[in-house]
């Protein structure tokens, strides 16, 4: 057997060692959450928010009934949406939301990284025709809060092979923009962001 043989056997090898730890791991924890977002205050501020009905067929979807989809609308009339998913041991009910969003015929005019606070997001600007929304989202595993996908399904993977549950979750905020205002629209979603930061070690620890 040659070197590079020999290596991609050992690559191999770890890979699935890595996978049956995981998985080990995984299965010594409950699966019953003890976090619920419905617990996740429905007044923040000036916003107060309603929930939005979600379809039996979405929950099947997702894996997980843990999650909300609210509207939040403040005193001078703006709305925002908030939508959170999260699990304490699973980590397959979090991706990225880029093929929910442009399944309702939307496309995405462009797609930038963002920071709010000491948390690094991703920004969306959504189209269809003369509809714009602009959105907001992150992955939070445990206290880390990123914009990249892969780096929160690593540190949960890392920490389940030390034996350790870290949970994930997927946090969006989406607005309609106003006459063409992307950047009202990017205050209010910054504004309220900020709002909920600090919330989240509670809500969504």
């Amino acid at each position: 057997m040659n070197n590079r043989n020999f290596m991609i056997c050992i690559l191999v090898l770890i890979i699935a060692a890595a996978i049956g730890f995981t998985y080990y791991f995984s299965s010594r924890f409950e699966n019953k959450s003890t976090i619920m977002m419905s617990a996740f205050p429905k007044t923040i501020g000036d916003w107060k928010a309603k929930d939005i009905p979600i379809s039996e067929g979405d929950y099947e979807i997702l894996e997980t009934r843990n999650l909300i989809m609210r509207e939040y609308t403040n005193s001078q009339g703006d709305v925002l949406t908030l939508y959170i998913v999260y699990s304490e041991n699973n980590r397959k009910v979090v991706h990225p939301p880029e093929l929910c969003l442009t399944g309702g015929g939307q496309s995405i005019e462009y797609r930038d990284s963002i920071k709010i606070g000491n948390i690094q997001a991703v920004k969306l600007l959504m189209e269809k025709g003369d509809f714009h929304q602009l959105v907001v989202y992150w992955f939070k595993a445990g206290n880390l809060n990123t914009d990249r996908y892969v780096k929160q399904q690593l540190k949960v993977v890392l920490d389940l092979l030390r034996g350790r549950r870290t949970s994930c979750a997927l946090i969006r905020i989406t607005v309609n923009v106003k006459n063409a205002d992307n950047q009202a629209a990017l205050a209010l979603l910054k504004g309220f962001v900020l709002e909920i930061e600090n919330l989240l070690p509670k809500y969504v620890p």
